[in-house]
């Protein structure tokens, strides 16, 4: 009895223990858990636009990569069997519509051609005998060649020679009021000189500048959202995902050991990273960007290499990363420092 209570017991630990903020105990147990070989020392971690601060230490719990106990990357879920499966449904759904609507076609095809066949017999059947059918015939024989005759008519009706014509009036008659003086129409833009046109185009041109880098930034933030569909996996999925999530997280750990700046996001699976002169550069370069009244220098600088928003969430940061980064700043003046020198010893 006492080992079956602190087996029983066990189990809860085991599954409090399981119960990380941010992680779903359904996915500890179908795909495991990971822990880190080894503490890197190296490169330079944003999560959410938050600098963390090394050495790193890459876990894993689910489909969750965590970096130093904290949430940064969730991977997607879904049971693709049963999405195929879904999938193939619909499509013979739409088989089946489809078929049933080219019978249907073909039915009413057939009851056409049927009551076209059965048309001339009832004609025949009202019509009556031979006689009064080669009558009718006459009758629409003569209505279509009257039909087919085309022209103006030659002849005056009721012999007036002048019936065919009509007289007109050319009388002129002045109108009640005089019609106002006739105003060229000026487009507004002739209307102003050479100065005023340059002002109104370039506002023009920075305005769908704006709108152009609006809809950039939106596309930026519209991240995917992460679905976790744990039901209705198949073994071969969850084994599938299992080695798919182990390499992911190496994979991070393998960039953060090869000193590159590594962005991630905490809600979803979107990864970024730079190689190590690139960190060296915007590391010291962040500062100076950020110190201005808005993100706008910051983005014009790095947001080609960077995604917009991920650098606005940078920019949100700043005075926190300011702190954590001094360390890593310092190291890169070193680094850029050191890679100067030697590039003038070579020449």
């Amino acid at each position: 009895m006492l080992k079956r209570v602190l087996a029983v017991a066990a189990l809860l630990c085991a599954g409090w223990a399981m119960a990380t903020e941010g992680v779903s105990d359904m996915a500890v147990q179908l795909f495991g858990r990971e822990s880190a070989d080894k503490r890197v020392e190296t490169g330079a971690l944003f999560i959410d636009g938050l600098y963390v601060k090394g050495p790193y230490s890459v876990t894993r719990e689910g489909n969750v990569i965590l970096v130093n106990g904290k949430v940064a990357s969730r991977l997607k879920v879904e049971a693709r069997a049963k999405a195929e499966a879904e999938r193939q449904a619909a499509l013979a759904a739409e088989r089946a519509k489809a078929a049933e609507e080219a019978r249907q076609a073909a039915q009413d095809r057939e009851t056409a051609r049927r009551a076209e066949r059965a048309a001339p017999k009832a004609r025949r059947e009202i019509r009556g005998g031979l006689k009064e059918q080669l009558a009718q015939q006459k009758r629409d024989k003569a209505i279509q060649d009257a039909s087919g005759q085309q022209g103006f008519n030659t002849e005056a009706a009721g012999g007036d020679p002048t019936a065919l014509f009509e007289e007109a009036d050319y009388t002129y008659t002045p109108p009640a009021r005089p019609e106002p003086k006739a105003v060229p129409y000026i487009r507004p833009g002739a209307k102003q000189n050479l100065r005023q046109r340059i002002a109104a185009r370039d506002e023009r041109e920075s305005a769908a500048k704006a709108r152009q880098q609006a809809a950039e930034e939106e596309s930026d933030e519209a991240e995917e959202a992460v679905s976790e569909a744990f039901d209705d996996l198949t073994e071969a999925e969850i084994d599938a995902y299992s080695k798919q999530f182990a390499k992911r997280r190496a994979d991070l750990e393998k960039i953060l050991a090869n000193d590159c700046l590594l962005l991630l996001s905490s809600q979803s699976s979107g990864a970024s990273y730079k190689g190590r002169v690139t960190m060296w550069r915007f590391v010291t370069q962040l500062g100076d960007l950020c110190a201005a009244g808005n993100a706008n220098r910051l983005i014009n600088a790095w947001g080609k290499e960077i995604p917009r928003a991920y650098l606005r969430r940078i920019y949100d940061n700043r005075a926190a990363n300011s702190t954590e980064m001094e360390a890593l700043i310092r190291r890169a003046n070193e680094a850029l420092e050191d890679a100067r020198r030697r590039s003038e010893r070579r020449i």
